[in-house]
């Protein structure tokens, strides 16, 4: 099972190595690269939730004991996540980018923060599969251990895909920011009743 998460994570960074629209010059022209770079790490989403559900619908039939389970709880995560990816290509569809600068900056750090913040959860989760696996041992029945042992594994797989997924485009936004959007508020002074646009001569 390995392979479905090395296989994801190399089609993702090889959707982020593709160029992006030229660099930015411009405020909306920023957002549409921003949202670009958010819809294709959807798409990876969306490729690995339907691979999930595919390999592991079919497996769990043809399997018993713990690994039944984690293909269960494969097909689970499947559905989430595909659903979540789906729900904001969509959304990205009908949203309305910000024009202005303190709007697009309040975006940049709402998805910088969102990824970290799904970055802890994930974490949580490779933990919890840790815990699961462990408490299987303490188990009185084999039922229950197969059921624990295939959880875990399930979380730890889940988990750490999702772990290595949301830190690459927390990564990718980052580094857009710095390259694409601070320079452009490199033009601008704050005082202490004013905001001026400075060029240079």
């Amino acid at each position: 099972m390995l392979w479905l998460v090395f296989l994801p994570l190399r089609l993702f960074c090889c959707l982020l190595s593709l160029p992006l629209p030229l660099v930015a010059q411009t405020v909306p022209a920023y957002n549409t690269r921003r949202t670009t770079l958010d819809q294709r790490g959807m798409q990876v989403l969306s490729a690995w939730a339907v691979g999930n559900v595919a390999v592991s619908g079919a497996r769990y039939f043809a399997t018993d004991g713990p690994e039944k389970y984690f293909h269960q709880m494969n097909v689970g995560w499947g559905v989430v996540n595909l659903a979540l990816a789906g729900g904001s290509l969509l959304a990205a569809r009908r949203a309305t980018l910000p024009t202005d600068q303190a709007g697009t900056v309040k975006a940049q750090l709402r998805t910088e923060n969102l990824y970290l913040l799904n970055t802890g959860l994930d974490v949580a989760y490779v933990a919890t599969g840790f815990y699961l696996k462990e408490r299987a041992r303490s188990r009185s029945t084999q039922r229950q251990q197969e059921r624990l042992t295939g959880y875990g594994r399930s979380l730890l797989l889940q988990g750490g895909f999702l772990l290595a997924f949301d830190g690459i485009l927390f990564a990718a936004h980052h580094a857009h920011g710095k390259t694409g959007l601070y320079p452009l508020l490199s033009h601008l002074e704050a005082g202490p009743n004013s905001v001026a646009f400075v060029a240079k001569l």
